[in-house]
């Protein structure tokens, strides 16, 4: 009686299949929700006793689910008799072609498997990609969201991150250097310029006072002598702000010492023919 019952064809469009493949396709679907279920509790619980932070957490439950989805996968198709050997053959002539459309999307997937694993970057680093201080929001597989000094919220993709020259301002080091250029006139007293660039960076309360701030003559400009100071932070993310602080600063110090900063200046010569 049962037998007759799981022998039983159903119509699905032109396609005949048996009661009992039916139910054993059902039960490897609800098998693998369970096992998808079990592992994302588990991995839970493991995370938050050994402190995996939640980029390696979400990485390594997508490739847990991944792989549950494939063998399911496989158990469907052996259901159905299906034969794998000339499926695979098809699949592996399709995968060669897709592949190479998208060698940048694997490329960016793979750089994300590297950040994610090595621990190099993490969510709410604050990182210098070229010129730009962005903090890390999140990150997945292909792609990183990062945020701006100015708020935006930018995506990046994960093989400029791994590839490219990234410095990471979070881990590693304590401080982050300051830095800033400016001219005075020729003839000015230069240990006075040096004296009030060290202070105006020196007071400055977000300036930690170990490294002291450094001051350079860098060159004879055109038309200034140039000077450079340095100093350092703990909060690289408002280095900008710090920096336009000192710049206040400095410019004050300057006008009350009737320090001139000169701006370039071109000579023209008209030479008429009478």
């Amino acid at each position: 009686m049962i037998n007759e019952f799981l022998s039983k064809s159903l119509q699905f469009g032109t396609y005949d299949v048996s009661v009992q493949e039916a139910l054993e396709v059902i039960l490897a679907v609800f098998a693998a929700r369970f096992f998808i279920y079990v592992t994302k509790k588990t991995l839970g619980k493991f995370a938050k006793n050994r402190r995996l932070d939640e980029g390696r957490r979400f990485l390594i439950f997508r490739l847990a689910r991944t792989l549950i989805y494939i063998i399911t996968i496989f158990i469907v198709t052996d259901i159905f008799g299906f034969n794998l050997t000339v499926l695979w053959a098809g699949s592996a002539a399709l995968l060669v072609g897709v592949g190479i459309g998208l060698q940048s999307f694997f490329n960016d997937v793979i750089s994300g498997f590297v950040l994610l694993f090595e621990g190099g970057v993490r969510v709410g680093d604050e990182l210098e990609v070229g010129d730009d201080l962005v903090r890390v929001k999140n990150i997945a597989l292909r792609a990183t969201s990062v945020e701006t000094v100015c708020g935006d919220l930018v995506v990046m993709p994960n093989s400029k991150i791994a590839g490219d020259s990234v410095r990471n301002l979070t881990q590693g080091q304590s401080t982050t250097r300051i830095s800033v250029e400016v001219g005075v006139a020729y003839g000015t007293d230069v240990k006075i310029v040096s004296e009030i660039l060290f202070y105006s960076m020196q007071v400055q309360t977000q300036v930690v006072q170990s490294p002291k701030p450094q001051v350079i003559f860098k060159s004879f400009g055109d038309s200034a002598l140039v000077f450079e100071v340095r100093g350092w932070v703990k909060s690289p993310w408002d280095r900008n702000l710090i920096e336009s602080d000192v710049r206040f600063k400095i410019d004050a110090a300057f006008r009350e010492n009737d320090i001139k900063i000169p701006f370039p200046q071109r000579d023209v010569h008209v030479h008429t023919n009478l």
